[in-house]
């Protein structure tokens, strides 16, 4: 027995709350990746800095130098994630490293919704699998979809860690680009 009770709701309403879990999943992407945007905005805006003159300097003023990156940063990224970064950007030198992550974020946030759009229909499926059982009663079966929905939503879960994992690694690749380009 469940130690709370679902409630009975008719079927309109079913289908607005499966309707509801799938927009709060995209509104969870687009935070996941206006949070991915603003870090790198931060961290651009912090490489931009200026070091600050010593006392007494009047002599022409000194080309702003980046502060010693996170120890994470420093960690070299493997060849294939640099193949791939020149692969989708190849006129990097030219970019900033602003526009690039951008650029970078905006293909991978493409990738994410092709690959949320496959999952789309095995999860309404499931979805609709575990609102057939609960009307019919069916306790074992019920049980059985609801396992399933919980699979395919863990492996969504899932995919949206890689596409950040993968995101974020592109652009500390194209950040070692940058840096090596100069």
């Amino acid at each position: 027995m469940r130690p709370f009770p679902l409630p009975q709701v008719d079927r309109p309403r079913r289908r607005h709350h499966a309707q509801a879990g799938v927009r709060t999943l995209l509104v969870g992407v687009l935070c996941l990746f206006i949070g991915l945007g603003l870090g790198a905005l931060w961290q651009s805006r912090r490489a931009q800095g200026s070091a600050p003159k010593a006392e007494g300097d009047t002599s022409a003023p000194t080309a702003p130098t980046a502060p010693a990156p996170p120890v994470a940063a420093t960690l070299p990224v493997d060849a294939a994630m640099l193949a791939e970064v020149k692969r989708q950007i190849p006129n990097f030198a030219a970019l900033s490293l602003e526009e690039g992550s951008q650029m970078l974020r905006a293909a991978a946030l493409k990738d994410l919704q092709a690959a949320l759009g496959q999952m789309e229909g095995p999860l309404k499926e499931a979805e609709h699998r575990v609102a057939r059982m609960e009307q019919a009663n069916s306790e074992t079966e019920k049980q059985a979809a609801l396992k399933e929905l919980q699979r395919l939503q863990a492996e969504q879960a899932a995919k949206l860690r890689e596409f950040t994992m993968r995101s974020s690694a592109q652009i500390e690749a194209l950040r070692q680009l940058k840096e090596s380009a100069r």
